[in-house]
């Protein structure tokens, strides 16, 4: 057996085929050919016959004769593998198991009136690991030699299938996608944000598909149930997503609490939000599951794709976690810009206090204000469950509306009431000139006129001896003094 593993390498050698690299960009020439020349072919590895194929390995001993029947050579096979890219994505997977590739070299063998050792298919699966990817046969008896005997056949990677399995539209000048742009002039589209790229069709295949299409599969294995589905991207997608938003407003927003943060960052991670986001991108229409057809999932919240799009985040991270992270905090933070916009313009509670002068109102005291003006602020509205507002209006003594100011409390509301003063000049003028027309000592009022009108903590609080008996400076909605 020895000798003829090595007769089998040498003859490998001598008919070797070029390296992947190479069948990746050119390819056969003889297979381009045919490619060019057909447009459509049949299809070797349908979804339900994957299915199938597995299964039969699996239990081989008792289905050898399924398997033989179902799966194509070796070398159709290794044409497959070396197109990836065309392959639809329920088939990926199973790509990335050992199942596929022994169905092939167990046909071969029967092609080829050859037979493996109990042996070699025993620890099939462990060798199987060691190199997926690879073209060489495992199985001994199998030579390269002998797959270069085979018949390809018709390969068709275009099959109904696959045509809607992936929105990618690689770009060679730029590593990301937008599978809205179809058929639409370039740089026209400027939203939705350009998604990345998730590179390895294996984990991007992973990431469409739902856990539901795979729990009846009782034939796999519980690792390769957990890896066959999305959950566990969805689960690392899930993290990253709060993780970027988190950051985002926080050093956006410097200034906000964290209850404002908490507010802000609900808006951003919410189940509906995410789930809009997944239908931006069509993620929806290449999630395979089993609900397509239940009525009660239909009329639900369908949360599930709002899980895909965390599943889609997650396999970023898991294909390329060190390039990919960086470009996932520029994709989320340009989708999250809008919404972020809308809603602290919206929300009370979310509005920035930035602009908010917190010396306004003693600077309007300090042009204006007088004891005999009275010069106070009252809260008119306060906030309810239907409208966060609060509402202060700045008025004078005989019940005169300057200007009303609105916030998030009464103090924010206070403040815009009396910046809303300060931008009315001709108001400013008016009641700055009536100040500067009365006397020093006629600007006050007694101490006891203050705790009956309960204004002292508006007016000047300066006393005087020369206020006389007769009662307090007062000054009518015309402007006229009078002594009340």
């Amino acid at each position: 057996m020895d000798a003829k593993r090595k007769l089998d390498s040498l003859e490998d050698q001598e008919v070797s085929l070029p390296s992947k690299k190479s069948r990746l960009e050119g390819g056969s020439a003889q297979f381009d050919g045919r490619r060019k020349q057909k447009e459509t072919h049949s299809q070797f590895y349908e979804y339900s016959q994957v299915i199938q194929l597995e299964h039969a390995v699996t239990k081989f001993l008792e289905a050898y004769k399924c398997i033989t029947e179902l799966s194509p050579n070796l070398k159709a096979y290794n044409e497959v593998l070396e197109n990836q890219d065309k392959v639809p994505v329920q088939i990926l997977q199973a790509l990335a198991r050992y199942k596929l590739k022994l169905a092939a070299e167990l046909k071969s063998l029967q092609e080829l009136d050859k037979s493996p050792l109990l042996s070699e298919l025993m620890d099939f699966e462990s060798r199987f690991e060691e190199d997926k990817l690879t073209s060489q046969p495992i199985i001994s008896e199998l030579s390269k030699k002998d797959v270069k005997k085979l018949v390809v056949g018709k390969i068709d990677y275009k099959a109904s299938e696959g045509k809607d399995s992936s929105t990618e539209d690689d770009d060679d000048n730029e590593d990301s996608y937008d599978p809205s742009s179809a058929g639409k002039p370039p740089r026209e589209n400027k939203w939705p944000p350009k998604l990345p790229q998730i590179r390895d069709p294996a984990i991007r295949a992973r990431v469409f598909i739902h856990k539901s299409t795979i729990k009846d599969k009782l034939y796999l294995k519980e690792t390769e149930m957990i890896n066959a589905h999305n959950e566990r991207l969805e689960f690392l997608g899930d993290s990253v997503l709060n993780t970027v938003m988190t950051m985002i407003i926080y050093n956006k927003f410097p200034r906000f609490t964290e209850g404002q943060l908490s507010k802000l960052r609900m808006s951003l991670v919410s189940n509906e939000r995410i789930k809009a986001w997944s239908f931006l991108y069509g993620f929806d229409k290449h999630l395979k599951t089993n609900f397509q057809d239940n009525v009660a999932f239909q009329q639900g919240k369908r949360k599930l794709f709002a899980d895909v799009f965390e599943a889609y985040i997650g396999g970023l991270i898991e294909d390329d976690p060190k390039h990919n992270m960086p470009k996932v905090r520029k994709w989320l933070s340009k989708l999250a810009k809008p919404i972020i916009e809308d809603a602290t313009q919206k929300d009370i509670d979310l509005e920035s206090t930035d602009n908010v002068d917190l010396n306004a109102k003693r600077q309007l005291y300090s042009l204006i204000g007088y004891a005999a003006l009275n010069l106070h602020y009252v809260t008119v509205k306060r906030p309810t469950a239907g409208d966060p507002n609060t509402v202060v209006e700045c008025r004078i003594g005989d019940g005169t509306t300057l200007a009303s100011g609105a916030g998030r409390n009464v103090k924010i509301a206070g403040l815009r009431a009396a910046q809303n003063v300060l931008r009315n000049k001709p108001l400013l003028e008016k009641y700055a000139s009536l100040r500067a027309a009365i006397p020093r000592t006629e600007s006050v009022v007694k101490k006891d006129e203050l705790a009956r009108t309960g204004s002292s903590s508006n007016v000047n609080r300066d006393k005087s001896p020369s206020m006389g008996p007769s009662g307090a400076i007062k000054l009518s909605s015309e402007g006229q003094f009078f002594i009340g």
